[in-house]
């Protein structure tokens, strides 16, 4: 699979949940990790990552996130940066992911850097 093609499923698995599953499954590795500023450690594993969106989208009502930038290529490694909102009263976030893939363009982790203030 291309790298921008698992980029692109992974950000329809966030405003998708129903759906994660089936649009992570090509596009990320068995054992690809997610971490964030809220899971520094990092969730191991398909499961663990679409359990994290259903989780977001079940504590944030309407939450929708999107790609602000066009995502570029850095030494093998995906840089993208995002928008988010969600909740209620709404709560916007946004941040950098940092996303790196196997040999064969499957995500094995994706590095979300968070704008806080």
């Amino acid at each position: 699979m291309d790298p921008l093609d698992s980029y692109r499923r992974y950000e329809r698995a966030w405003n998708e949940p129903e759906n994660a599953a089936d649009l992570l499954a090509p596009a990320w590795a068995e054992d690809g990790v997610y971490a964030d500023d809220e899971v520094p450690d990092g969730l191991v594993g398909r499961a663990a990552l679409v359990s994290f969106i259903v989780t977001s989208h079940a504590t944030m009502p309407g939450f929708r996130v999107w790609g602000t930038s066009t995502p570029r290529m850095l030494a093998g490694r995906m840089a993208v940066t995002w928008e988010a909102i969600g909740g209620n009263p709404p709560i916007s976030s946004g941040g950098t992911d940092v996303i790196e893939f196997d040999a064969d363009g499957r995500i094995t982790r994706v590095t979300d850097v968070l704008d806080l203030e």
